[in-house]
């Protein structure tokens, strides 16, 4: 199983002799409102309450740290969006399993809409990781277009929802899940974890004292031009 700082990770295939295939993706079973939040200092608080001319003036502030937002928002959306089309087999045989009723639809179309936005505050300006700070200025553009396909997927799977359609739904899910890991693949940074992310970066992340990660290598800088000849 990887374990990820934030989130989406693979569940186990196998419990308690029940074989469970989630047909939009892994880790949905998987319960992240009860993982500690990022130990770091948060945002303070801003006491002053907003009237016409004294409080907050920017129209957005970001509060939590990143790997927050993908515990408690955009992991549990995930999985209301995943674990709406599912097929179990066990010793009785394979059950399909489908939302059947409009509360059903309801709660995937209400996941999905969550899922749809979360990708939203994720790419506020100035929003940290809980390891590595924040995205670097250089990777921000292909940082908010990672976050975008999430949108996009989770989209689609909004729309599936919307038309009470099973196999468009699991088909989204699976579009979210390869986003999701792609996204995971650069700009998720794991302590202690030099095999999966840190050799990835760019070098702008120190390991925690006695960490056995080493500090990822800074891509070489391209060689300048030779000097053209003279006669």
């Amino acid at each position: 199983m990887r374990i990820f700082q934030w989130i989406f990770p693979i569940s186990l295939a196998v419990f308690l002799g029940v074989v469970v295939t989630a047909q939009q993706g892994p880790g949905g079973t998987t319960d992240t409102l009860n993982q500690p939040p990022c130990a770091l200092p948060g945002a303070p608080a801003m006491t002053t309450v907003a009237t016409d001319t004294t409080g907050p003036t920017t129209p957005s502030a970001d509060k939590a740290y990143l790997k927050d937002v993908m515990n408690y928002m955009m992991m549990p959306a995930a999985a209301g969006v995943w674990n709406a089309v599912a097929t179990v087999t066990d010793q009785t045989g394979v059950h399909e399993f489908r939302p059947q009723t409009e509360d059903d639809w309801n709660r995937v179309i209400a996941a999905a809409v969550e899922l749809a936005e979360t990708p939203n505050v994720a790419m506020m300006a100035g929003r940290k990781r809980c390891v590595g700070g924040e995205i670097p200025a250089a990777f921000r553009a292909d940082f908010a277009r990672k976050a975008r396909e999430i949108t996009e997927a989770a989209n689609i799977a909004l729309i599936a929802a919307k038309k009470h359609d099973a196999d468009a739904l699991a088909e989204a899910g699976e579009r979210i899940d390869v986003a999701c890991d792609e996204c995971h693949e650069r700009y998720q940074l794991l302590d202690d974890d030099p095999d999966n992310n840190n050799n990835k970066v760019w070098g702008t992340w120190k390991p925690k004292p006695g960490s056995k990660a080493a500090k990822p290598a800074v891509p070489p800088k391209a060689a300048a031009p030779a000097p053209a000849k003279t006669n």
